[in-house]
């Protein structure tokens, strides 16, 4: 019958005192307290009675109306995660009319929680904006589960601004909140562990990384078929990170078994992207004529409208210049630095390129006031260990040993706390 708390929403959402709610609908205010405090059933001549006075015909009422409208709330979520965006898209107005009738806040704060998450897929950015800064005015209606998807909302646009210590704090409360109701998702696991990944928590991305690649090849959704928007950049991150522990051979059965299935798929982009993972692999080992190919291979695959291909860029102009192509590797440094449109990839291609120059005063000069801590900001550590130990060999070749050493010293304590993250796996 009625749900107690649609009751009490329609009740308030029309200024009704109980008293009032009463003398309108033509009952006793005890019965009304008795529905509200959920201690007694309506009757069906009250539901009727309540649909006629207040003109609720169509809003549904009704404990098994308001399940099969959060069933459709749960569906459309899933539509999103597994990247069905058309068959969201076509949901979308028909459930939001349908919400906006339920006077449920539950299904309301749900609805706007995950149409959030829609505008994000979709890259509908003002829509998104919007939709957070009305969600952000109601936080103190939210139950666990909405507190749940709304720290995981702040994550992923925290991660994608490369915002990563805010994420990272975003991604631990939602995890802490979801570890009753079991609400995370291939998706969810993917970019928590991608967040890890990128700040050097390897022991941490790996074991996120394995639930989310457990998820996407376990889990069933709607139509029965397996996710597949995930897959191919969790193989590549779990390859990666296994590669910086040693486990090379582990990761490219990773990748090799990836880019078989991309292959038959005919996927371009996850083709691309296994790749673009291969080619790390093979920069690591300095295998720099296998890593160049691979990065050709992601380019070919992905294209330059993809939103990997920076990636891609900075991989192959870091490869040139680690093999002595130093002109080759500069010019792909300046294509990067003309392409730019974040902070954080304009000093990771002007550190690069500096790098490869590194021959005088004011380019060291450079690395240290400007580049080295802009990167630490970002959390970017392999790359500053990297450009401590290419001044500190500088000033060796050059016999100032007091800045060698200086320089030394700071390679070996990044390198110590790089190896507590990588170890340890501590997390905040």
């Amino acid at each position: 019958m009625i749900f107690y708390k649609t009751l009490i929403n329609i009740r308030k959402k029309h200024g009704f005192t109980q008293e009032e709610f009463a003398k309108t609908l033509g009952c006793t205010e005890e019965y009304i307290v008795a529905i509200e405090s959920n201690k007694e059933q309506a009757s069906f001549t009250f539901v009727v009675n309540l649909k006629d006075k207040l003109n609720l015909h169509s809003a549904p009422i009704t404990e098994s109306e308001r399940e099969a409208l959060m069933d459709s709330l749960q569906t459309f979520r899933i539509l999103i995660d597994y990247g069905e965006m058309q068959k969201a898209a076509e949901q979308l107005p028909n459930l939001a009319k349908n919400v906006r009738v339920s006077y449920s806040p539950s299904a309301n704060n749900f609805f706007d929680l995950f149409a959030a998450a829609y505008y994000w897929v979709a890259n509908d950015k003002k829509a998104y904006e919007e939709t957070m800064a009305a969600l952000s005015k109601r936080t103190d209606e939210f139950s666990g589960k909405h507190q749940h998807y709304y720290h995981r909302l702040i994550a992923v646009r925290e991660l994608k601004d490369y915002h990563y210590n805010e994420a990272l704090k975003a991604y631990v409360t939602a995890e802490k909140l979801d570890r009753d109701a079991q609400l995370a998702s291939v998706g969810f696991y993917y970019l928590y562990g991608r967040c890890l990944s990128d700040m050097g928590y390897v022991a941490k991305a790996i074991k996120y990384l394995m639930k989310a690649k457990h998820l996407a090849k376990w889990r069933k959704v709607y139509n029965g078929k397996p996710n597949r928007i995930h897959d191919a950049s969790i193989d590549g991150f779990l390859a990666n990170n296994l590669g910086i522990i040693g486990k090379s051979d582990d990761a490219l059965e990773i990748l090799d078994k990836r880019l078989a299935i991309e292959k038959k798929k005919k996927n371009k982009h996850g083709m691309g992207i296994t790749y673009y993972y291969l080619g790390k692999m093979h920069l690591r080992a300095k295998n720099y004529s296998e890593a160049l190919n691979n990065f050709d291979m992601a380019f070919h695959y992905c294209g330059e409208s993809s939103h990997v291909y920076v990636n891609i860029l900075y991989r192959k102009a870091q490869t040139f210049i680690k093999s002595g192509k130093i002109t080759e590797g500069i010019n792909c440094a300046d294509e990067g630095l003309d392409i730019s449109t974040r902070t954080i990839w304009t000093v990771l291609f002007d550190a690069l390129k500096h790098s490869a120059l590194l021959s005088d005063p004011k380019l060291m000069l450079y690395m240290e006031r400007t580049a080295i801590p802009n990167l630490l900001e970002f959390g970017q550590h392999e790359e500053v260990l990297e450009y401590y130990e290419l001044l500190r060999d500088f000033h060796s070749g050059k016999k100032q040993f007091e800045l060698a050493l200086k320089y030394s010293k700071f390679a070996y304590e990044l390198q110590k706390q790089l190896y507590k993250e990588l170890v340890e796996g501590e997390l905040l």
